[in-house]
């Protein structure tokens, strides 16, 4: 209270809240308009797969660009139906990884 030069508390309590209102704003301010973007990942060029292990490499690739798309988003409604379509790419990647009982 002396180091700001105010007589009561209730002065420097009304700094305070200011100042915690402001640290909140530029937060969300922060996190919906980020300066530093991550950089975007690029699909692999170098002698592409064909048949199955194409498709797992298209949906790790998919997988990992969601993740790092589905980071930058504020909690809500995109970034819960992100989650979910995450956890179906698992799950896919899961399954083409089973051994084939036929084969």
């Amino acid at each position: 209270m002396k180091l700001l030069g105010h007589v009561n508390p209730e002065m420097t309590m009304h700094y305070v809240d200011v100042a915690g209102a402001d640290l909140q704003r530029e937060f969300h301010t922060a996190r919906s308009q980020p300066r530093h973007l991550a950089p975007q990942p690029k699909a692999p060029r170098s002698s592409p797969r064909g048949g199955l292990d194409g498709v797992v490499d298209s949906l790790l690739f998919a997988q990992h660009a969601i993740e790092m798309f589905r980071r930058s988003l504020p909690d809500g409604a995109p970034k819960h139906r992100l989650d979910q379509f995450a956890n179906r790419l698992i799950k896919i990647l899961a399954e083409t990884r089973k051994p084939n009982p036929a084969g």
